[in-house]
């Protein structure tokens, strides 16, 4: 939910995040506003299992980041997915805040408070500023979408197999493995 009706700057948003009643709150900025991330377990449980995932493979190559995980996209952007990847090609150096440019894959988990226009708008977000795959996981429907520069929209059910593309050659995630037994 946008905090307010204002277009803040990336020197105005950290000024907003770093007072002290922010301390342990994470917030985004979306097209210049301030909008705060909300918890919830069951997507903080499948973003986890998918950091595991990509981790495990692409350790030594890239890095994971999770949900408090930063990249600016733009003034007017700076966004947390749920589970990011960067290469050491491009990113040879960790940074100490924020990654200055876009995630090589992003993945966006739906919680209770997502609308899915609205994670199909921030996946639009992260192509427009060079994130090559996004990945919108929808628990309630055990599903997954990708989004790819200058193609259609791919779905995948419980049968399918997400694939890194060109960011993670050979990686390979059964959609199945990422929704846990019930």
């Amino acid at each position: 939910m946008a905090l307010r009706e204002k277009q803040y700057t990336l020197d105005e948003f950290h000024a907003f995040v770093e007072r002290p009643e922010n301390k342990n709150r994470l917030f985004e900025l979306i097209n210049g506003e301030i909008v705060e991330k909300v918890a919830s377990f069951t997507p903080s449980k499948i973003a986890a299992r998918i950091v595991r995932f990509i981790g495990n493979f692409s350790d030594g190559i890239g890095y994971v980041t999770g949900a408090d995980g930063s990249y600016i996209l733009s003034p007017a952007y700076e966004v947390m997915p749920d589970v990011g990847y960067i290469s050491k090609e491009r990113l040879p150096q960790e940074p100490e805040r924020a990654v200055e440019g876009p995630p090589d894959l992003a993945v966006e988990v739906k919680s209770p408070t997502d609308s899915k226009r609205e994670l199909r708008q921030k996946a639009e977000v992260y192509l427009r500023f060079g994130t090559k795959i996004v990945w919108l996981v929808f628990p309630d429907e055990r599903r997954v979408e990708v989004y790819v520069p200058d193609d259609d929209v791919r779905e995948f059910d419980m049968n399918g197999t997400l694939d890194g593309g060109e960011v993670l050659p050979g990686f390979a995630l059964p959609v199945s493995q990422i929704f846990p037994a019930s």
